[in-house]
C-alpha cells in the first residue's frame, strides 16, 4: 500500500551492553540486540516490559489475556478472557461467559483508493497490473485494530482507533465504495487478522459485483478457522496473501511484537501448501531487515523455511525506517540489504528482491 515517509537520521544509537564491538545496536525498547535474545530468551523481559508499560499509556490492554477460561477462537492469540474482560484486539469481549464481538457487524475501518500500480509489498508480481486498464485503482482498506504490538510499527494510527473504536463501517458500507474503476482490494492496517468475518463479507459482496481481486497484507496471526476461507477467497479472485514474517527465532519474534509467532509459522506452512499448484502467484512473505535484530543468520532461517516449502514463494526483503518506540535505530543500510539478498538466494529462493531500495542508508552498523 501507499506509505509517504521523510527520512530522517538518528544521532545517538545505543549500543548492546553484551558486545565489545561497539557497532552491534539495540534499542532502548528492547535493550539487547537480536543475536542476544536468540541465545538467551530470557532477555526478552525488558522487552515484554516495554510492550505492556506502552500499551498501558496508550489506554490498550496491556498483554493477550492468558488466565481465563473463556478462549477466544477468531484470531491466532486465542485470548483467554474471564467475565468483563476484553481481548488483545479490543473488538471482542466476554459477555455471560461468552465472546461477543463489541460492535456487531461492524469493525474499525478507513478506506482509500490507491492509484494503480501501488508500491504494495507484492508490487513485482502483482496480478492485477496485467489485465487492468489505465485509471484503476485499488480500494485500501486498513484496519484499525491488530493482534500484534511491534514496537517499530509505521501504522500506529490503528492503535487511537483501536481504543476508541471509531470509525465504524460495516462490509455493506465498506463494499459499497466499490465504482467501475476499482481492479482489486487490499485488507491492511492494523491487521485484517482481527477481522476475518468482517474482511470476507465485504469481498463476498465486492465479487458479487464482478471481477475484483481480493488481497490481505497481514502478520499471518489469522485463526485457523478462518484461514481456508481466507485463502479460498483470495485464490479464487486472482488475488495474494501478503505475510510479513518478522522473525523465526520465537524469542526475538516475540521481543519485536508482543506475541508469539507459532500460529504464524504453521499458518504459513499451511498456505504454502494450498498454493504449490497455483497459476500465477498467491502466497508472498516479506522480511523487515531490523538494524541490531534482523540481521543474515535470522534471515538465513527465515529464507531456508520459506524454501523449504516451495522455494519460488516470492519474497520481499524490505528496509526498515524507524517508527514508533524503535526510532533509536538507523535505516537498514545497503550492504545490510545486499547481503541479506545473497542469504535468501543462497538458501534456494528463486524470486526475492530488495523491495524499496530508495529508503536504504549509510549508516554503519553490524547485520548479523
Amino acid at each position: 500500500m501507499t506509505r509517504f515517509i521523510v527520512f530522517r537520521e538518528v544521532v545517538h544509537l545505543m549500543r548492546c551492553p553484551n558486545h565489545d564491538k561497539d557497532s552491534v545496536l539495540a534499542s532502548v525498547s528492547i535493550g539487547y540486540c537480536g543475536s542476544c535474545i536468540s541465545r538467551n530468551p530470557r532477555l526478552i523481559e525488558k522487552a515484554v516490559v516495554a510492550h505492556r508499560e506502552t500499551r498501558t499509556r496508550a489506554g490498550l490492554v496491556p498483554e493477550v489475556p492468558s488466565n481465563g477460561q473463556v478462549v477466544c477462537p477468531d484470531c491466532g492469540n486465542h485470548c483467554k478472557m474471564t467475565e468483563d474482560d476484553t481481548g488483545f484486539c479490543h473488538l471482542r469481549e466476554v459477555v455471560d461467559s461468552e465472546v461477543v464481538r463489541k460492535y456487531s457487524d461492524e469493525a474499525p475501518v478507513t478506506w482509500y483508493f490507491d492509484p494503480l500500480p501501488t508500491n504494495c509489498v507484492a508490487d513485482w508480481i502483482c496480478p492485477v497490473r496485467g489485465r487492468c486498464g489505465f485509471g484503476m485503482n485499488s480500494l485500501a482498506v486498513f484496519y484499525g485494530s491488530c493482534n500484534s504490538d511491534c514496537l517499530f510499527c509505521q501504522n500506529q494510527s490503528y492503535r487511537r482507533m483501536m481504543k476508541l473504536g471509531e470509525p465504524l463501517s460495516s462490509p455493506e458500507q465498506l463494499a459499497d465504495k466499490a465504482d467501475s474503476r476499482t481492479a482489486c482490494i487490499c485488507f491492511f492496517g492494523g491487521d485484517p487478522s482481527c477481522n476475518p468475518q468482517h474482511s470476507l463479507k465485504t469481498a463476498q459482496l465486492l465479487l458479487e459485483k464482478g471481477d475484483i481481486a481480493v488481497c490481505y497484507e497481514s502478520n499471518g496471526n489469522i485463526s485457523g478457522k478462518h484461514l481456508q476461507n481466507i485463502a479460498d477467497i483470495v485464490r479464487g479472485s486472482g488475488g495474494t496473501i501478503k505475510i510479513d514474517l518478522k522473525a523465526m527465532t520465537p524469542s526475538l519474534y516475540t521481543a519485536l511484537t508482543g506475541v508469539s509467532n507459532t500460529t504464524v509459522i504453521r499458518n504459513f506452512r499451511r498456505l504454502a501448501q494450498i498454493g504449490r499448484d497455483r497459476e500465477g502467484e498467491f502466497l508472498v512473505a516479506s522480511i523487515l531487515l531490523i538494524p541490531g535484530y534482523i540481521g543474515a543468520s535470522e534471515v538465513r532461517k527465515l529464507t531456508e523455511f520459506i524454501a523449504s516449502l516451495d522455494e519460488t514463494i516470492p519474497t520481499a526483503l524490505l528496509g526498515f525506517m524507524p517508527h514508533l518506540h524503535m526510532r533509536d535505530l538507523p535505516r537498514t543500510n545497503k550492504k545490510h540489504a545486499d547481503i541479506a539478498l545473497c542469504v535468501a538466494k543462497d538458501s534456494g529462493l528463486t524470486n526475492v528482491r530488495i523491495g524499496n531500495r530508495a529508503l536504504l542508508s549509510n549508516a554503519k552498523y553490524a547485520y548479523d
